[in-house]
């Protein structure tokens, strides 16, 4: 009790010494980068061993020996961790002893693929997750005296700490729920140096002042988080928030980020010091376009060794270390047809991104033979032409016999209740 209170008591100061560190490690050599991989892998494998049953019994059952590990090779016996397998080892550690955790930090996923995963984190961890963000912002021009806006979930909304008390860090928010009116209306009044919400919610902003022909003040920093970007919403973000300024920053709420672009980089740095990433393929093997496996080498209380995201990605190697090209989107982002064929979801996004006055779309498969997609044009966009060119694509790059296209047009897409747009939805088990 009184640890926790000291963590969370002194988490700003906790914030700035992990920040400091990570800095120091941006851009190390690769070799000097994976020692360090290796020395926090190790150590935390041989914590987890000795403190968690449920991980000990799942290094033994593979005849993984943490102790005698030599090389990252010998980490790939380990299973990989659901998500179900991560629920069953926190309920399992809630049910020894809750009340330790009862002043922890916890928050919860959305749950957009599945039932939410509750989070509990320790103050320390909480501080190390915040410092990872905080040099994403850092490293893309960030100082203390901006002033940032967002736009999180009404139970994300926070108060001023000692620091923006000072004047230092100030940051104002909408919760995502309020009106789009409402959103503008406060951007105007604080006009921020730096502005970062959802994907979504950027678009929803930029395409409402374009039709009440509403000019924003740019920020120097527009950052997109928790969704994938399409180059539609780049398109209509960069045009409202100024192209220049956008970056995005990759992560989850289990991990915070987990990579982040530099503004004019198209490839997102991966927090390699913090987070080991492997990207595998259907077999388990290394790939440079396949499944998000995480383990994050910080995170001790509630540890995720081979943590599966659930996300596709691209990567390449730049000066000797992987970077993320391209996130794909989620893993089950795909579309079934009766015969059993997957078709996956990128596939769509190219065939409605390559129409340039399509600003908002959404797929829907309501049945195997049936795909509703919803789109939101430019005002003088033919509504025809548009339509033909999005069937005609449709029928020659995904599938043209024993099946159903048809276009919705609609003013907007609103966000799911979490906030998010899911650009993909299946109704087909």
């Amino acid at each position: 009790m009184l640890l926790d209170t000291w963590q969370k008591t002194t988490l700003n100061f906790r914030i700035y010494a992990y920040m400091q560190k990570f800095m120091k490690e941006y851009r190390l050599p690769a070799e000097e980068v994976r020692k360090i991989q290796f020395t926090r892998l190790k150590k935390l494998l041989c914590d987890v061993y000795q403190i968690y049953p449920f991980y000990r019994e799942r290094f033994d059952g593979c005849q993984f020996n943490p102790f005698k590990m030599a090389d990252l090779s010998d980490f790939k016996k380990v299973p990989i961790l659901e998500k179900e397998d991560y629920r069953a080892f926190i309920k399992s550690q809630l049910e020894q002893d809750e009340k330790r955790y009862q002043n922890w930090y916890e928050d919860t996923t959305s749950g957009s693929t599945g039932i939410p995963l509750r989070i509990l984190r320790n103050w320390d961890e909480r501080a190390y997750m915040l410092a990872k963000w905080m040099r994403a912002l850092f490293l893309n021009g960030y100082n203390w005296r901006d002033v940032t806006f967002s736009m999180p979930a009404p139970n994300h909304l926070q108060r001023d700490s000692v620091v923006q008390r000072f004047g230092l860090l100030k940051r104002y928010h909408v919760p995502f729920t309020d009106p789009v009116e409402n959103k503008v209306d406060k951007y105007l009044k604080v006009n921020p140096s730096v502005v970062y919400a959802n994907k979504t919610h950027l678009v929803q902003i930029a395409l409402y002042c374009e039709k009440n022909k509403i000019k924003l003040p740019k920020p120097h920093l527009c950052i997109s988080i928790a969704e994938t970007m399409d180059e539609r919403s780049r398109a209509v973000i960069g045009k409202c928030f100024g192209a220049e300024s956008l970056m995005e920053a990759y992560g989850a709420l289990e991990f915070s980020i987990i990579a982040w672009q530099t503004k004019g980089e198209d490839y997102f740095n991966i927090c390699h010091t913090t987070d080991y990433l492997e990207v595998l393929d259907e077999n388990g093997h290394d790939t440079n376009h396949g499944s998000c496996i995480i383990t994050d080498l910080f995170i001790g209380s509630f540890p995720m060794i081979r943590y599966k995201l659930g996300d596709i990605l691209n990567t390449e190697i730049k000066d000797g270390l992987p970077v993320i090209k391209k996130i794909i989107g989620r893993q089950d982002d795909a579309i079934i047809f009766a015969d059993g064929e997957h078709m996956p979801w990128h596939i769509f996004a190219v065939i409605l991104e390559r129409q340039q006055e399509i600003k908002q779309f959404r797929v829907i498969q309501e049945d195997y033979d049936k795909i509703r997609i919803q789109v939101a044009k430019e005002p003088d966009a033919d509504r025809l032409a548009v339509e033909n060119a999005i069937i005609t694509d449709l029928r020659q790059e995904v599938r043209d016999k024993d099946i159903e296209y048809i276009v919705d047009f609609v003013d907007h897409i609103p966000p799911d209740p979490n906030g998010k747009l899911r650009l993909l939805i299946s109704k087909v088990n």
